[in-house]
């Protein structure tokens, strides 16, 4: 079969085992598990593996749609030229007969070809590019597309079908319970009216400021006698704390252990309000009433995938931008007001309670 040939929608012969290379972020995942969804629709007999980091990597716990989960440690286990090459070397020893770049970088199209997979699906985009059999050639202009619609589009020059873009994130019964006893332990039941707040996020420029997540919890308790669960990574406490020693009322703070703890207590918030992150991404896959705080990210792509989400931004003439290199400050992130989250705060707690 020539290379990079356009096949949309012709299904691939023969294939009994798919890896799909998805070794970046939380929201990359999630927002991958539709597309994996319709893979699983038009090879319905085949092993499906997902290659994906050890942090990220128990998102998929639990999804009908993947078989195998393959840890790839960069920083870790696989730091080591030597122990990279063994990994390949097994890698290459499982005869995938395709393998999916969903994540568009350097080292994954590398990944894909090393694998020596009969086919290699990808975006025709950074280096080993031209090493894809099957390759989607488009470009997306900034504000327009939603990164599931990308993800779709681009496993169905191999499926039919238009699949789902519903995210797929399954939480146990187990997980369930450790985490209502957890709640009880901080006297916390069905009648607490819960609101968790993430105020974490994977750069500086996505945090809204901590002053605002307290003038704003504050609000919330006066008003709705809310209990306010601060939620955090274990190197966002300083965060956290910061936001409950500037309130006036008294708040509960967390850090979950694992991702699937955190999307464990979201489970029991009437409302999550958070900044644009992988935790919001897990909010929205459990369609869990939301408020997303969005800056210089391109909302339309990396919107919640959820009816239960808003999200509030500033509409700035800078944008869209290059955020690391702002040189105002980054505004619409440091100077959101209060009442623009407020506003719509309230109107999904009174949604949800009708």
């Amino acid at each position: 079969m020539p290379r990079n040939e356009q096949t949309d929608g012709e299904l691939l012969p023969n294939i009994d085992k798919i890896l799909i290379i998805r070794t970046d972020g939380i929201g990359d995942l999630l927002n991958s598990t539709p597309a994996i969804g319709l893979l699983r629709k038009n090879y319905p007999t085949a092993e499906i593996t997902v290659l994906a980091r050890p942090l990220n990597a128990p998102i998929l716990v639990g999804n009908p749609d993947v078989d195998n989960i393959l840890i790839f440690d960069k920083n870790g286990e696989h730091r080591q030229l030597s122990k990279r090459f063994r990994f390949f070397q097994n890698l290459r020893r499982e005869q995938f007969q395709l393998v999916v770049a969903m994540h568009t970088a350097s080292f994954p199209n590398l990944i894909t070809f090393l694998s020596g997979a009969t086919y290699r699906l990808g975006r025709y985009q950074k280096r080993f590019k031209s090493t894809f059999t099957h390759s989607w050639r488009g470009t997306y202009t900034k504000g327009e597309t939603h990164e599931v619609d990308r993800n779709l589009e681009l496993v169905k020059l191999i499926c039919r079908g238009e699949g789902t873009r519903e995210l797929i994130f399954n939480l146990s019964s187990e997980e369930w319970d450790e985490a209502q006893n957890l709640l009880s332990s901080w006297n916390m039941n069905e009648k607490t009216h819960i609101i968790g707040i993430h105020p974490g996020g994977s750069s500086y420029d996505k945090r809204w400021p901590e002053k605002q997540y307290a003038e704003l919890a504050d609000k919330l308790v006066d008003e709705y006698d809310a209990t306010i669960l601060i939620l955090c990574g274990p190197d966002e406490l300083a965060l956290a704390e910061k936001i409950n020693e500037t309130m006036h009322s008294n708040s509960i703070i967390y850090a979950p252990k694992t991702i699937r703890e955190l999307g464990s207590l979201f489970s029991f918030c009437n409302l999550v309000i958070c900044n644009d992150s992988g935790p919001m991404h897990i909010a929205a896959a459990l369609n869990i009433p939301m408020v997303a705080i969005f800056g210089p990210t391109d909302h339309v792509a990396w919107n919640p995938m959820s009816e239960n989400a808003s999200i509030v931004r500033r509409d700035m003439p800078c944008w869209p931008c290059s955020a690391h290199k702002c040189k105002i400050g980054w505004e619409c992130t440091k100077k959101l007001p209060v009442d623009m989250v407020w506003n719509t705060a309230t109107m999904r707690i009174e949604g949800s309670q009708n």
